[in-house]
């Protein structure tokens, strides 16, 4: 389920970079603070359901893998979304574009940095960054 059908994972990518500009600045002086940045804004606008905080979570370790700045927490959430990704799990809420680029970026992810084993994979909606 995405809670914008009009949001695109690349507009994910898009807030995620805007997000990260912020960085340094008062109030957003780790990525944590960017984080809950974004997290905190999708809360609100209740954003943050099912396949929507996947896009997001993917989009926000992207960024944090490339640019060094990954979170344990972070790598936590990855650990639980992108074997769920590869399972499948996303797949009907995702454009084959989508499904393609996300796949591009886990392949990223996933060529630097190693997933946390024995995450429980089970249906959780209550999954939290």
């Amino acid at each position: 389920m995405r809670a914008k059908d009009d949001c695109s994972y690349n507009d994910y990518k898009d807030g995620v970079l805007g997000a990260f500009h912020l960085l340094g600045e008062r109030g957003y002086q780790t990525p944590e603070d960017v984080t809950n940045y974004i997290v905190d804004e999708d809360i609100e606008s209740d954003s943050a359901v099912g396949t929507s905080i996947a896009l997001e979570l993917f989009a926000i370790g992207e960024y944090e893998v490339r640019n060094n700045l990954l979170e344990d927490r972070v790598l936590e959430q990855l650990s639980y979304h992108i074997p769920r990704f590869k399972m499948g799990k996303y797949d009907d809420d995702l454009t084959p574009e989508e499904h393609q680029q996300i796949e591009k970026d886990i392949d990223f992810i996933l060529s630097k940095v190693k997933l946390y084993e024995g995450i429980d994979l089970s249906d959780d909606e209550d999954s939290d960054i």
